[in-house]
Protein backbone atom coordinates (compact mmCIF):
# COMPACT_ATOMS: atom_id res chain seq x y z
CA UNK A 1 0.00 0.00 0.00
CA UNK A 2 1.15 3.76 -0.94
CA UNK A 3 0.23 6.58 1.02
CA UNK A 4 0.58 9.79 -0.62
CA UNK A 5 -0.78 13.53 1.44
CA UNK A 6 -0.65 16.61 0.40
CA UNK A 7 -1.60 19.25 3.79
CA UNK A 8 -1.61 23.06 3.52
CA UNK A 9 1.88 24.41 6.07
CA UNK A 10 -0.23 25.87 8.83
CA UNK A 11 -0.52 26.51 12.20
CA UNK A 12 -3.62 23.97 12.41
CA UNK A 13 -2.10 21.32 10.55
CA UNK A 14 1.58 21.89 12.51
CA UNK A 15 -0.57 20.91 15.89
CA UNK A 16 -0.39 17.96 14.63
CA UNK A 17 3.35 17.26 13.51
CA UNK A 18 4.28 14.21 15.84
CA UNK A 19 0.93 12.70 14.38
CA UNK A 20 2.17 13.15 10.89
CA UNK A 21 5.88 12.33 11.85
CA UNK A 22 4.59 9.04 13.28
CA UNK A 23 2.81 8.38 9.93
CA UNK A 24 5.73 8.75 8.24
CA UNK A 25 8.01 6.55 9.99
CA UNK A 26 5.32 3.93 9.46
CA UNK A 27 5.60 4.21 5.66
CA UNK A 28 3.04 7.05 4.88
CA UNK A 29 4.56 10.05 2.65
CA UNK A 30 3.36 13.25 3.95
CA UNK A 31 4.08 16.39 3.01
CA UNK A 32 3.57 20.25 4.12
CA UNK A 33 3.28 22.80 1.21
CA UNK A 34 2.97 26.50 0.98
CA UNK A 35 0.90 26.77 -1.72
CA UNK A 36 -1.90 29.43 -1.58
CA UNK A 37 -5.14 28.17 -1.99
CA UNK A 38 -4.82 24.56 -1.39
CA UNK A 39 -6.35 24.11 1.93
CA UNK A 40 -9.78 24.36 -0.38
CA UNK A 41 -8.50 21.84 -3.08
CA UNK A 42 -9.32 18.98 -1.45
CA UNK A 43 -9.61 15.74 -3.10
CA UNK A 44 -8.99 11.79 -2.45
CA UNK A 45 -7.56 9.43 -5.29
CA UNK A 46 -8.42 6.12 -3.76
CA UNK A 47 -6.36 3.26 -6.37
CA UNK A 48 -6.74 5.39 -8.91
CA UNK A 49 -10.16 4.39 -9.84
CA UNK A 50 -12.39 6.39 -7.32
CA UNK A 51 -11.87 10.07 -6.62
CA UNK A 52 -13.59 11.91 -3.29
CA UNK A 53 -14.00 15.42 -3.76
CA UNK A 54 -15.73 18.25 -2.32
CA UNK A 55 -16.09 20.45 0.67
CA UNK A 56 -16.31 18.23 3.60
CA UNK A 57 -12.64 18.08 5.43
CA UNK A 58 -12.55 15.32 7.32
CA UNK A 59 -12.75 17.21 11.08
CA UNK A 60 -15.52 17.14 13.58
CA UNK A 61 -16.49 20.16 12.95
CA UNK A 62 -17.22 19.16 9.47
CA UNK A 63 -18.75 15.80 10.40
CA UNK A 64 -21.07 17.30 13.21
CA UNK A 65 -21.48 21.18 12.63
CA UNK A 66 -21.32 22.46 9.49
CA UNK A 67 -23.20 21.70 6.11
CA UNK A 68 -20.49 20.30 4.20
CA UNK A 69 -20.77 18.38 0.88
CA UNK A 70 -18.76 14.60 -0.48
CA UNK A 71 -19.31 13.36 -4.04
CA UNK A 72 -17.65 9.87 -4.83
CA UNK A 73 -17.10 9.35 -8.86
CA UNK A 74 -15.42 6.64 -10.63
CA UNK A 75 -15.75 8.18 -14.02
CA UNK A 76 -12.19 7.50 -16.01
CA UNK A 77 -11.41 11.17 -17.61
CA UNK A 78 -12.55 12.88 -13.88
CA UNK A 79 -10.35 10.43 -11.94
CA UNK A 80 -7.27 10.75 -14.63
CA UNK A 81 -7.97 14.55 -13.94
CA UNK A 82 -7.30 14.43 -10.54
CA UNK A 83 -4.33 12.28 -10.57
CA UNK A 84 -2.55 14.45 -12.95
CA UNK A 85 -3.55 17.60 -10.73
CA UNK A 86 -1.78 16.05 -7.70
CA UNK A 87 0.76 15.17 -9.49
CA UNK A 88 1.21 18.38 -10.36
CA UNK A 89 1.09 19.80 -6.56
CA UNK A 90 3.36 17.28 -5.48
CA UNK A 91 6.09 18.01 -8.05
CA UNK A 92 6.26 21.46 -8.38
CA UNK A 93 7.98 23.82 -6.07
CA UNK A 94 5.72 27.31 -4.80
CA UNK A 95 8.03 28.91 -6.64
CA UNK A 96 7.43 26.85 -9.79
CA UNK A 97 3.68 27.44 -8.91
CA UNK A 98 4.58 31.07 -8.63
CA UNK A 99 6.04 31.28 -12.21
CA UNK A 100 3.66 29.45 -13.76
CA UNK A 101 0.38 32.18 -11.81
CA UNK A 102 2.35 35.20 -12.58
CA UNK A 103 5.13 34.48 -16.05
CA UNK A 104 7.16 36.93 -17.14
CA UNK A 105 5.30 39.91 -19.73
CA UNK A 106 7.07 41.07 -23.09
CA UNK A 107 7.76 44.61 -22.99
CA UNK A 108 6.88 45.47 -26.78
CA UNK A 109 4.00 43.13 -27.20
CA UNK A 110 2.70 42.89 -23.39
CA UNK A 111 2.12 38.57 -24.11
CA UNK A 112 3.28 36.36 -21.66
CA UNK A 113 7.13 34.96 -22.61
CA UNK A 114 6.97 30.91 -22.26
CA UNK A 115 9.24 28.11 -22.60
CA UNK A 116 7.97 25.19 -25.13
CA UNK A 117 9.90 22.20 -25.27
CA UNK A 118 9.69 20.90 -28.78
CA UNK A 119 10.72 17.36 -30.36
CA UNK A 120 11.16 15.61 -33.09
CA UNK A 121 12.48 12.28 -34.58
CA UNK A 122 16.84 13.72 -36.34
CA UNK A 123 17.78 10.43 -37.55
CA UNK A 124 17.03 6.75 -36.95
CA UNK A 125 18.74 7.26 -33.65
CA UNK A 126 18.03 10.43 -32.04
CA UNK A 127 15.49 12.86 -30.78
CA UNK A 128 16.10 16.44 -31.35
CA UNK A 129 14.90 19.01 -28.08
CA UNK A 130 14.22 22.35 -28.83
CA UNK A 131 13.42 24.67 -26.02
CA UNK A 132 11.73 27.81 -27.81
CA UNK A 133 10.85 31.16 -26.14
CA UNK A 134 7.55 32.24 -27.44
CA UNK A 135 5.86 35.78 -27.11
CA UNK A 136 3.13 37.75 -29.50
CA UNK A 137 5.88 39.38 -31.04
CA UNK A 138 8.90 36.46 -31.64
CA UNK A 139 10.20 32.89 -31.42
CA UNK A 140 13.88 32.47 -30.78
CA UNK A 141 15.21 29.09 -29.41
CA UNK A 142 17.29 29.13 -26.96
CA UNK A 143 18.62 25.64 -26.15
CA UNK A 144 19.11 22.16 -28.40
CA UNK A 145 20.09 19.06 -27.27
CA UNK A 146 20.09 15.89 -28.64
CA UNK A 147 18.46 12.79 -26.76
CA UNK A 148 18.62 8.73 -27.62
CA UNK A 149 15.54 8.13 -30.04
CA UNK A 150 13.48 6.68 -27.17
CA UNK A 151 11.98 10.34 -25.98
CA UNK A 152 10.34 10.59 -28.75
CA UNK A 153 9.14 7.37 -29.69
CA UNK A 154 7.61 6.90 -26.13
CA UNK A 155 5.37 9.75 -26.76
CA UNK A 156 4.85 7.85 -30.20
CA UNK A 157 3.76 4.65 -28.50
CA UNK A 158 1.83 5.90 -25.48
CA UNK A 159 -0.18 6.67 -28.48
CA UNK A 160 -0.23 3.81 -30.72
CA UNK A 161 -0.63 1.28 -27.77
CA UNK A 162 -4.51 2.42 -27.52
CA UNK A 163 -5.48 3.02 -31.06
CA UNK A 164 -6.37 -0.83 -32.07
CA UNK A 165 -8.70 -1.07 -29.27
CA UNK A 166 -10.24 2.75 -29.87
CA UNK A 167 -10.67 1.96 -33.63
CA UNK A 168 -12.19 -1.42 -32.21
CA UNK A 169 -14.64 0.53 -29.66
CA UNK A 170 -15.62 2.90 -31.86
CA UNK A 171 -16.44 0.34 -34.75
CA UNK A 172 -18.62 -1.42 -32.42
CA UNK A 173 -20.71 1.47 -31.36
CA UNK A 174 -19.79 0.87 -27.79
CA UNK A 175 -19.40 4.57 -26.67
CA UNK A 176 -18.51 3.68 -22.62
CA UNK A 177 -15.46 1.68 -23.85
CA UNK A 178 -14.44 4.18 -26.54
CA UNK A 179 -14.53 7.31 -24.64
CA UNK A 180 -12.94 5.52 -21.52
CA UNK A 181 -9.82 4.27 -23.71
CA UNK A 182 -9.87 8.22 -24.86
CA UNK A 183 -9.67 9.15 -21.20
CA UNK A 184 -6.75 6.70 -20.29
CA UNK A 185 -4.96 7.37 -23.60
CA UNK A 186 -4.52 11.21 -23.13
CA UNK A 187 -3.64 10.71 -19.35
CA UNK A 188 -0.90 7.88 -20.27
CA UNK A 189 0.52 10.63 -22.67
CA UNK A 190 0.14 13.75 -20.14
CA UNK A 191 1.62 11.89 -17.43
CA UNK A 192 4.53 10.95 -19.67
CA UNK A 193 5.02 14.08 -20.72
CA UNK A 194 4.93 15.42 -17.37
CA UNK A 195 8.91 14.02 -16.60
CA UNK A 196 9.84 17.35 -18.13
CA UNK A 197 9.01 18.53 -14.93
CA UNK A 198 12.31 16.64 -13.97
CA UNK A 199 14.80 17.83 -16.29
CA UNK A 200 14.13 21.35 -18.02
CA UNK A 201 17.06 21.84 -19.97
CA UNK A 202 17.91 25.16 -17.55
CA UNK A 203 15.26 27.07 -17.80
CA UNK A 204 13.27 27.89 -14.04
CA UNK A 205 9.96 26.28 -15.95
CA UNK A 206 8.16 24.67 -19.00
CA UNK A 207 5.38 25.86 -19.57
CA UNK A 208 4.24 22.91 -22.70
CA UNK A 209 5.38 20.76 -24.80
CA UNK A 210 5.01 20.60 -28.61
CA UNK A 211 6.26 18.57 -31.92
CA UNK A 212 6.36 20.12 -35.39
CA UNK A 213 3.35 18.73 -37.46
CA UNK A 214 2.02 19.61 -40.88
CA UNK A 215 -1.05 21.28 -41.10
CA UNK A 216 -3.42 21.61 -43.87
CA UNK A 217 -5.05 24.71 -45.52
CA UNK A 218 -7.01 23.28 -48.29
CA UNK A 219 -5.92 19.80 -50.04
CA UNK A 220 -3.51 21.54 -52.08
CA UNK A 221 -1.75 23.62 -49.89
CA UNK A 222 -0.28 23.62 -45.90
CA UNK A 223 2.42 24.39 -44.12
CA UNK A 224 4.74 23.19 -40.21
CA UNK A 225 3.42 24.84 -37.51
CA UNK A 226 4.27 23.85 -33.56
CA UNK A 227 1.37 22.00 -32.29
CA UNK A 228 1.22 21.81 -28.11
CA UNK A 229 0.71 18.25 -27.29
CA UNK A 230 0.82 18.98 -23.04
CA UNK A 231 0.14 22.41 -21.33
CA UNK A 232 1.61 22.50 -17.57
CA UNK A 233 -0.45 23.38 -15.14
CA UNK A 234 -2.21 26.83 -15.19
CA UNK A 235 -1.29 27.79 -18.45
CA UNK A 236 -4.00 27.16 -20.31
CA UNK A 237 -5.36 30.71 -19.98
CA UNK A 238 -2.16 31.63 -21.82
CA UNK A 239 -0.74 28.95 -23.89
CA UNK A 240 -1.71 28.45 -27.49
CA UNK A 241 -3.07 25.14 -29.03
CA UNK A 242 -0.57 25.81 -31.76
CA UNK A 243 2.03 28.72 -32.73
CA UNK A 244 3.15 29.58 -36.18
CA UNK A 245 6.81 28.86 -37.11
CA UNK A 246 8.35 32.10 -37.42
Amino acid sequence: MKIEILLNNDCNNLRYIKHIEHLNERGADIRLVSFAGIMHHKFCVIDKHLCMFGSFNWTQNANIRNIEDLNICDEVSFVNNYLLEFKALWNLSKTDIQLLLHPSYCSICKNPIINILFMEVEGNYQTKIDIVQQCGCQQKIVYTDYYDASVYNEYVGSIHQFEDDIWAAKESGDETTYYQLIAQQDFVVANYLSLVRNNRMGMPIIHAVGVKEWKWFNKHDGEFIYKVIWKERGTNSYVQDEYEIM
